[in-house]
């Protein structure tokens, strides 16, 4: 990983440079600053347009008691979008171009998730959205989150950090 992460360190910048000087080597120096400036100027642009109406979206789900995680997922995606389109350079403005169609933010994000999740570094947990009846069964299945104080679940729980889950404690009895 700290490879990976080394190469791109030092292969990105080597790579936006030599882009810089073949485009401007074809349309001239002018119209290459210029079109780098141009794609800073619209990445601001549709970060501001797509991050509010994300937003927007995070709030309603919010509202309706809905646990916002792809619209957050969908947030960061823009964010990185917007990063990368701020970087001078014609690899990283593609990237971000990229990133700010929906459809490819969705499938860039689900398959790095699915990465994640394949190597062990990440956990998903969800709550709601299940089948069946009763609280979190789905959206407007239990109660609104805000309509009251959260539920006391009281229980009793066993220390089995030592490795024996059959032992129990007989200083809880």
């Amino acid at each position: 990983m700290g490879f990976l992460v080394l190469l791109v360190l030092l292969g990105l910048p080597v790579v936006e440079i030599w882009l810089m000087i073949e485009i401007g080597g074809e349309i001239g120096a002018l119209p290459t600053v210029a079109l780098i400036l141009a794609t800073a100027a619209l990445g601001a642009l549709l970060f501001r347009v797509q991050g509010l109406a994300t937003l927007a979206r995070v709030r309603s789900e919010l509202d309706r008691g809905v646990t916002p995680v792809g619209e957050l997922l969908s947030g960061l995606g823009l964010l990185v979008a917007g990063l990368l389109l701020l970087i001078p350079g014609f690899m990283t403005d593609a990237i971000g171009l990229v990133l700010f169609v929906p459809p490819a933010r969705r499938l860039l994000i689900g398959a790095l998730l699915a990465w994640a999740v394949a190597r062990g570094g990440a956990r998903i947990w969800t709550v709601g959205g299940g089948p069946g009846p009763g609280p979190g069964a789905g959206p407007g299945a239990g109660t609104h989150p805000r309509s009251g104080p959260p539920p006391v679940i009281e229980g009793e729980f066993q220390d089995v950090s030592d490795g024996d889950p059959d032992r129990i404690d007989d200083k809880r009895r």
